[in-house]
């Protein structure tokens, strides 16, 4: 901040993951020569979306929502579950972003300097080093 011009100071940010507030959900369908797998956003982990909120308010804290095209997200699917947050009220987050793997995710982690973290679920948490939370422990 220079001269009080605040245009140039980012606040910080946290990532959090779509399995953390939204699933995706599977659909199979059986045609003569095989299957066919299509995904669709699932139901709103409404506590969770919460919770994030609550942080995001209280904190000024910038959130971003991570999807993986490696599980199924598509830019489709996550513009769907964003819209989804947004008309239940509880959307904590500024913004969404597709990753192609959680490995894509964490070789970008060190070139974020505002960083402060990312919230996943327990199974991936320890991926991402000293930057890694679970929802719980907030």
């Amino acid at each position: 901040m220079k001269n009080g011009d605040i245009s140039n100071v980012s606040s910080p940010q946290v990532i959090a993951v779509t399995d953390v507030v939204i699933k995706l959900l599977e659909e199979e369908s059986r045609r003569l020569l095989g299957k066919k797998v299509s995904y669709k956003v699932g139901d709103v982990d409404l506590l969770g979306a919460n919770r994030l909120w609550i942080l995001a308010n209280n904190y000024g804290i910038s959130l971003e929502l991570a999807g993986f095209a490696s599980e199924g997200w598509t830019e489709e699917l996550l513009d769907k579950a964003f819209e989804k947050l947004e008309r239940r009220v509880v959307n904590p987050f500024n913004y969404w972003q597709l990753y192609e793997s959680v490995d894509e995710l964490v070789t970008m982690l060190p070139y974020r300097p505002n960083l402060r973290g990312v919230i996943d679920i327990p199974d991936r948490v320890a991926r991402y080093g000293s930057a890694g939370v679970e929802l719980a422990n907030l």
